[in-house]
């Protein structure tokens, strides 16, 4: 395929055709040229697989281009499970576009097929918070904002309690804005709650 028939494609799709380390978030910067270079050869079976490579490294504009791939089944075979849960992960991790993106898709999908990607993207989010990443507590708790069907105020301010506590201020709005939606004894049970994973996964900090 001619590279400008390969950007047409893309275009349409609402994938960059180049995807530069200046305008991705948590970019991997190595990987970046070599979707580029495929792109530019006009191979998009491996641009598809490269894009893979970025999202399983967390890069969040991978995950989102990924899902295109995946609901377009464009150098890739089509897969709409695939697409809602990348979608999905990078709408709750703050992907600008995302959002509309996973909005359309779960319209014609089973409700069931979003639930589980969501579980699934909120499965992944849980590992990395383990392991460290702090910004990933953000995530699972914007993960039950009601904007992503599936809100629970409890699980929010726990999430959102853990990511303030691990100096991610931007959490504190969410946070305090779901105090007054939570019963006393089941806040202080979420607080004791969180207290005790911060005990566990940060023991640095303490």
């Amino acid at each position: 395929m001619k590279l400008k028939s390969a950007i047409g494609l893309l275009a349409l799709m609402g994938v960059s055709a180049c995807i530069s380390p200046a305008s991705a978030q948590n970019s991997v910067q190595a990987e970046v040229p070599s979707v580029n270079d495929a792109l530019t050869r006009g191979d998009l079976p491996d641009a598809a697989r490269r894009t893979r490579e970025l999202a399983d490294a967390n890069d969040i504009e991978g995950q989102y281009n990924l899902s295109l791939f995946y609901w377009h089944g464009v150098g890739i075979p089509q897969n709409f499970d695939e697409a809602i849960r990348w979608s999905t992960l990078s709408s709750v991790r703050g992907h600008a576009k995302a959002p509309a993106a996973r909005r359309l898709m779960a319209k014609t999908l089973e409700p069931t097929v979003v639930q589980k990607a969501m579980e699934w993207s909120r499965l992944r989010l849980i590992k990395m918070a383990e392991g460290g990443d702090d910004a990933a507590l953000v995530s699972i708790g914007r993960s039950y904002a009601p904007e992503f069907g599936f809100a629970n105020d409890l699980e929010a301010y726990y999430w959102a309690s853990l990511a303030f506590s691990a100096g991610r201020i931007e959490a504190r709005r969410q946070r305090d804005g779901l105090v007054g939606k939570i019963k006393q004894a089941d806040l202080l049970k979420t607080q004791q709650k969180a207290n005790e994973w911060f005990a566990k996964f940060r023991k640095d900090r303490l």
